[in-house]
């Protein structure tokens, strides 16, 4: 064999080697650090949401239809991924995003869809409906919905959530905007608002040692990666994911921690 070909060859045997060990690390933290019955949670907006569990034709959802419950999103990649990997852990995986929430919403309801469910790992992502709403909104809107309130309420939830489990794993993830539809229009304006929400998290990750998912990275890596691709493969309306999009955060969340 040629001496050059061989040499490129064992590199190409070592890097997929490497990959390997990198598939099996985050696979074996799961298995090596999350106990048995473990209780994962997940909470936000529709972007975490995905319809979960909501029943045809009603606005009504069901906690115990197990063909539904995760939604139809990365929350549902994630449960399945990890419930099928590990069957003897015999994890357990709530959804609770509920579309069009802000900070505000899901601080109100904490107790009932957070703290009562006793989480060992928290995953939190909101964020856009805050700008989204702050940007349309008058002044008392505004106020109720800046950066610097969303810090408040972000940090309120993150403390009474680690007074009740100090040892709770948190996963903390961006909101994101795309250069997609109506925020075609003005795009730089828009993304430097969500990134301002986007920088508290960053900021919070680090305060409270949780595992961070930028998620605005992770689509501008896919967007530059494929650039014949238009955005909306990912991202069909500015905000929301497509099954693409959501597979892409359902892989960063299994390689967060």
């Amino acid at each position: 064999m040629n001496k050059k070909i061989f040499i490129l060859s064992m590199a190409n045997v070592i890097i997929l080697l490497a990959l390997i060990g990198v598939l099996a690390f985050h696979y074996d933290f799961w298995k090596d650090n999350a106990k048995s019955g473990s209780t994962f949670l997940f909470i936000g907006d529709s972007i975490t949401d995905g319809n979960w569990g909501v029943k045809s034709h009603t606005s009504k959802r069901s906690y115990k239809d197990l063909n539904h419950i995760y939604g139809h999103g990365y929350v549902f990649l994630c449960a399945s991924e990890l419930m099928s990997q590990y069957p003897e852990k015999e994890f357990v995986f709530h959804n609770r995003g509920i579309s069009g929430n802000t900070i505000v919403d899901m601080a109100s309801r904490w107790q009932q869809d957070c703290l009562d469910l006793q989480p060992d790992v928290l995953t939190v992502m909101v964020g856009i409906n805050d700008a989204c709403y702050y940007q349309a909104g008058n002044d008392s809107v505004r106020a109720l919905l800046s950066p610097q309130a969303y810090e408040t309420n972000y940090r309120q939830i993150l403390d009474a959530s680690l007074q009740q489990n100090p040892d709770l794993q948190i996963i903390l993830i961006t909101p994101f905007i795309a250069p997609v539809g109506k925020y075609q229009d003005d795009y730089d304006a828009w993304y430097t608002l969500v990134q301002s929400y986007a920088d508290v998290v960053k900021r919070l990750a680090k305060e409270y040692d949780a595992s961070l998912i930028d998620s605005q990275k992770l689509f501008e890596k896919a967007w530059k990666k494929h650039p014949q691709t238009p955005v909306s493969y990912w991202v069909w309306d500015g905000i929301h994911p497509t099954a693409a999009g959501h597979s892409l955060m359902a892989k960063a969340w299994r390689a967060a921690n």
